[in-house]
């Protein structure tokens, strides 16, 4: 046994192995108001709200001439529960295997779109809070292109810097589960290209990037996302930039299928009732996918022997979908009414932000932010408006190993 566990070591010391991770707990308040129905807060144990909780794997091995090979491997949990994630998935977060020669780096497997704020080729890094730290900040389904994610059958090249300058593309088979056989449009792609520059102090990043989507979304055309962030450290602070634009997009700030659901929920508004009866279906049948841009500014500072970090965000999106209604009072099925749907939506957040390292590896931080997010529909001659606000307060404890 002890001569086994010997030449798994030496084995490991050859390949430089490194199993690491993040451990994120602490508390969260949140007071949410929505337009219509009573206040509700809420103090809970939270997990991950400045990073990720997660445990990983990677390791490189040189095999001479230039030429590497590594791997990442990477599931997230629950420190509050132990939860995986993910319990479907053994590596949610990344499985990636790349070699590395001095035409650049190809990467095959797992991992996160150029703009999806994470993985090992993210390129949404201009923002004081990332996409990380609660509901006040980039989370994607809030301010940023909410159909950018980590996917899987993903091939990812990277080429060498040429006076700081790196080009990324990016292309998923498949983005969810296993390739279907047969015609391209059976499955969900992607594909991106981005460009970053660095030179000292001075940092950029341009992506323009795609969802092709599969022949059954109601979505009948491709998205077209472009982003641009910068930032640059001035010593007493970095500054960081970063705009989004977005078109026949799946979710930016809502999700097309939200005018559905809008309208659901407002039947009365619809003044329908009179012509369909009370039960009756809408169905969106085609849309134009959500467009719009969202636009983050914020900064980062040291102050005594910690970081403060301050950011504001804006987004502003509106939808176009064709929905049909269906009587089945009348035991049929046939559209009744049929007509253009729309919705828009405003969002805008600031938050403030302190951390402490109290270690190398541990780090203290507490947070404060407010959003509000303004929802207006339209159908026919009817309107819907819902306005969400919501106040998060939260403290916690992160640890790196």
């Amino acid at each position: 046994a002890v001569a086994a566990l010997s030449a798994m070591a030496a084995s490991a010391m050859a390949a430089n192995v490194t199993v690491y991770g993040v451990i994120d707990t602490g508390f969260n308040y949140q007071h949410k108001k929505v337009d219509g129905t009573k206040a509700v807060s809420s103090f809970t144990m939270a997990a991950g709200q400045n990073s990720g909780n997660r445990i990983g794997f990677k390791g490189v091995e040189e095999l001479g001439n230039g030429v590497k090979v590594g791997f990442v491997l990477e599931n997230g949990f629950k420190s509050d529960t132990g939860a995986s994630d993910d319990a479907s998935l053994a590596f949610r977060r990344e499985a990636n295997l790349y070699v590395t020669t001095d035409f650049g780096t190809l990467s095959l497997g797992r991992v996160g779109a150029l703009t999806s704020g994470a993985g090992s080729y993210n390129l949404l890094k201009y923002a004081a809070f990332s996409t990380g730290w609660g509901d006040s900040t980039l989370k994607q389904a809030d301010f940023m292109l909410g159909d950018r994610a980590r996917m899987d059958n993903t091939v990812t090249y990277v080429t060498p810097s040429f006076a700081g300058v790196n080009a990324y593309v990016q292309y998923s088979f498949q983005r969810g589960g296993k390739e279907t056989a047969g015609n391209e449009r059976q499955n969900d792609r992607y594909a991106g290209f981005g460009l970053t520059f660095n030179q000292g102090d001075f940092s950029t990043a341009l992506v323009v990037d795609s969802v092709l989507y599969n022949y059954k979304a109601t979505n009948k055309k491709d998205s077209l996302g472009v982003t641009w962030g910068a930032s640059y450290n001035f010593g007493v602070a970095k500054v960081f930039a970063q705009a989004q634009y977005g078109k026949h997009e799946n979710a930016f700030g809502f999700k097309n299928s939200d005018v559905l659901g809008a309208f659901g929920a407002y039947s009365k508004a619809l003044e329908l009732e009179k012509t369909l009866g009370k039960d009756y279906v809408l169905k969106v049948t085609d849309d134009e996918g959500v467009k719009g841009y969202g636009l983050s500014l914020g900064v980062t500072t040291p102050v005594a022997g910690g970081t403060f970090l301050a950011q504001v965000n804006y987004l502003d999106t509106k939808s176009v979908g064709n929905i049909m209604g269906a009587g089945y009072k009348k035991d049929t099925k046939d559209p009744a009414v049929k007509a253009e749907a729309k919705g828009k939506a405003k969002n805008w957040g600031a938050a403030v932000a302190y951390t402490y390292p109290l270690s190398k590896r541990t780090t203290a931080y507490t947070y404060a932010s407010y959003t509000q997010l303004k929802k207006t529909w339209s159908y026919q001659t009817a309107e819907a408006e819902n306005k969400t606000k919501n106040t998060e307060v939260g403290v916690g404890l992160v640890h790196k190993f």
